[in-house]
């Protein structure tokens, strides 16, 4: 399969890579700044922002699958995931590219959580990724909307570490509890189900 992954250059983005590598497919790694990806077999990387509709349009000719995982500096309003993923769907849709799975927060939904658990999570939310949470739903609104074959995956803290073989699922629904995720398991969960119908039009919460 050919695989798109956007923000190639972050720390998930690049275990993206080595993911679906790994898998044996080809991926091209669209990045600002291609000179953070390493260089290996099976890897095409290229410059781009998800800003600019023609990188966009260049970098999803021939692919198959789309795997986004953005991210920005610093906690103020921004509009980098709503109006990024408005301009990768019409790429996808121009190009004929189908699937689509795009990172987002487990933050967005917290009325599942007890009540305590479910206090604290929002006045964090609201006071420290407000301005973030605030694009990341509009941002979920433009994937839902985009007829595509998408996924939204809702990770919790991510941190590093090495793979398991443990990490909670929820498609569909959510965790009863989730502190953090480990980025290779995300990058894991994305990459083996690529082409897995069940997970479309879904959103996926994944812990561990």
């Amino acid at each position: 399969m050919n695989v798109l992954v956007v923000g190639a250059a972050g720390r998930t983005g690049g275990l993206l890579v080595d993911r679906a590598l790994q898998d044996g497919h080809t991926v091209t790694g669209l990045a600002r700044d291609p000179s953070r990806v390493t260089t290996r077999p099976g890897l095409n990387t290229v410059r781009g922002d998800v800003h600019n509709p023609a990188d966009l349009a260049t970098a999803m000719a021939g692919q198959n699958a789309v795997a986004v995982a953005l991210g920005v500096l610093g906690r103020g309003r921004t509009t980098l995931f709503s109006d990024g993923l408005g301009n990768i769907v019409t790429a996808a849709q121009n190009a004929g590219t189908r699937r689509l799975i795009v990172m987002s927060s487990a933050g967005l939904s917290t009325d599942h959580l007890p009540f305590l658990q479910r206090q604290v999570t929002h006045l964090v939310a609201t006071r420290v990724y407000g301005e973030i949470h605030a694009d990341l739903a509009r941002m979920e609104t433009v994937v839902a909307d985009s007829g595509l074959d998408w996924t939204i995956v809702r990770v919790p803290m991510l941190v590093d570490g090495e793979p398991t073989s443990t990490y909670q699922l929820s498609v569909g629904g959510h965790l009863a509890k989730a502190g953090t995720a480990v980025r290779a398991n995300v990058a894991d969960w994305i990459v083996r189900n690529l082409a897995e119908p069940s997970t479309y039009r879904q959103r996926v919460e994944i812990g561990g």
